[in-house]
């Protein structure tokens, strides 16, 4: 399925500028529709001087201030997308949301796209309590995480990491557009002899079935040796010059607060490029 409908979460600031011209560059080429997400700053700094204040007068003159502020700060955000939209020459729209109703309301937002593009870090957008993880497995909805100090805006040389697992297969069919536009795909497997879902021939199928949808696709197998799985996935895209890993996420404990695998987490905090993952 086409991209059509891609959302980013961002903030005015250098990196929520990078991450939302990623996505505008994104919704470009693929004819997609951008949806700016914005958390609104907090209406109170928790400051002693204005925790102090009394009286009805001035307590409604701190409110005024704060919403004035609030105001201010989503106007700045909006103009920021607005520049970089237009540089773009796509369509958008940009949507503040307030921190109060935000859990409810990104999930609900998230569900209407095809793709979100976050922050691979704390913060980016998202308040503290909420991580792109933690939207991942509340909306089903595939991200690409972005390194803070990310820049580059194509996506040419992509790793697939192949485990022949259905949150794999799921990364594989959510990641296609960018795919088959891209220069060169590799399906790589680590340490395929243990794994008896491959077959005989490991990685043959996924990238047949690739290749009749027009992807350049190869595939690499190659043996941890011991060490960490996602360090050989990270090394292998380091060393190709990789600008997008796609992987499956998971979530060994089926409880309320779920967990995601060691190696995707692994990924999530050491990768230097970026992740589309999908669950």
């Amino acid at each position: 399925m086409p991209f059509k409908s891609i959302a980013v979460l961002f903030e005015p600031t250098p990196s929520g500028e990078a991450r939302a011209a990623y996505a505008a560059r994104l919704a470009h080429r693929h004819g997609a529709h951008l949806v700016g997400i914005f958390m609104t700053p907090p209406l109170f700094n928790g400051s002693t001087a204005e925790s102090l204040v009394q009286g009805h007068k001035a307590v409604r003159e701190v409110i005024v201030l704060h919403k004035a502020k609030e105001a201010e700060a989503i106007e700045h955000a909006k103009r920021s997308l607005c520049a970089v939209c237009r540089d773009e020459g796509i369509g958008f729209e940009f949507r503040a949301l307030s921190r109060g109703d935000f859990g409810d309301d990104i999930a609900l937002n998230s569900l209407h796209a095809d793709l979100v593009i976050a922050c691979a870090g704390q913060g980016g957008g998202l308040p503290l309590q909420w991580s792109p993880e933690a939207l991942l497995l509340a909306t089903g909805v595939p991200f690409i995480l972005l390194p803070e100090s990310w820049n580059a805006s194509a996506v040419e040389h992509v790793v697939v990491a192949w485990n022949a697992s259905r949150e794999a297969r799921r990364a594989i069919s959510d990641a296609l557009p960018l795919l088959v536009e891209a220069k060169s795909v590799t399906i790589l497997l680590v340490d395929a002899g243990k794994n008896p879902r491959h077959g005989e021939e490991p990685g043959a199928d996924i990238a047949h079935y690739l290749s009749r949808h027009g992807a350049k696709v190869s595939v690499k197998q190659t043996a941890s040796r011991g060490e960490p799985i996602a360090k050989v996935i990270l090394d292998h895209a380091r060393e190709h010059a990789a600008d997008l890993i796609v992987i499956g996420a998971y979530s060994r404990a089926r409880t309320a607060q779920m967990i995601f695998g060691g190696i995707t987490r692994s990924l999530l905090r050491d990768a230097g490029v970026p992740l589309l993952i999908a669950h």
